[in-house]
């Protein structure tokens, strides 16, 4: 089961209208941060799907899709984060359609999240992104399912020159109803700035869930080109 995040084209509107199209905010941000609020494209292939994707960014928010070619797995993400480092006031939320394994087949998802985000420097100026969330699914045809969840997640960025950079992130998800349904995932990369604006990235990620009595473990390499300006 893997989750993307994406919303309905009217709240699409809704939230694109709410964004400044400057796109001039922290320049001084790294490409691999999740805070970073430049506008970008990206394409790559998440094990054997290509995947495309592009944000909208502004001086304090941004506003992030990304899909698969065949339109049934897509995220729509929306973030607000004041310019500068060390701010603990950055608000996310995210739509996520993708596909669920339950008992009865693999059927199509929503997932709603909202959540806070925190940074910090850590050692060797390693860059530390904490998130707590709380998130509801909603699974088409089996709404015996459906469940409210509590996320939380850690980030890391370690850029070790002006090139190569690291980030380990680790994230879990826990029914808070009563439901059965759990969520983890784990990944690493390994990425290189070509330039400012031109980075890859290669990441290996592992992930396992469990909803009801259908559980689902596996593996995935990824490997993206992004460029911002």
């Amino acid at each position: 089961m893997s989750y993307s995040t994406q919303i309905t084209l009217p709240l699409a509107l809704i939230l694109l209208s709410g964004v400044s199209t400057s796109a001039q905010a922290q320049l001084n941000r790294h490409i691999g941060d999740p805070l970073n609020l430049a506008t970008s494209v990206g394409i790559g292939f998440d094990a054997d799907v290509l995947k495309v994707g592009g944000r909208l960014g502004g001086e304090t928010q941004k506003v992030e899709l990304n899909t698969n070619l065949g339109g049934d797995k897509w995220t729509l993400s929306y973030l607000y984060a004041p310019v500068g480092q060390g701010n603990n006031l950055n608000i996310s939320a995210k739509i996520n359609h993708g596909k669920t394994e339950t008992e009865i087949g693999r059927l199509s998802h929503y997932q709603y999240q909202v959540g806070v985000i925190s940074e910090y420097i850590g050692w060797y100026e390693t860059l530390v992104f904490t998130e707590v969330a709380a998130n509801y699914l909603s699974i088409d045809d089996h709404s015996s399912s459906n469940s409210f969840a509590a996320n939380a997640s850690v980030s890391m960025l370690k850029p070790w020159t002006d090139r190569w950079y690291n980030q380990v992130s680790t994230e879990v998800s826990a029914a808070i109803d009563g439901r059965e349904r759990f969520e983890g995932t784990a990944w690493v990369s390994l990425g290189y700035r070509l330039t400012e604006q031109w980075s890859w990235e290669i990441r290996y990620r592992y992930e396992a869930n469990r909803i009801d009595d259908v559980e689902l473990e596996e593996t995935k390499w990824v490997f993206a080109v992004q460029s911002q300006f």
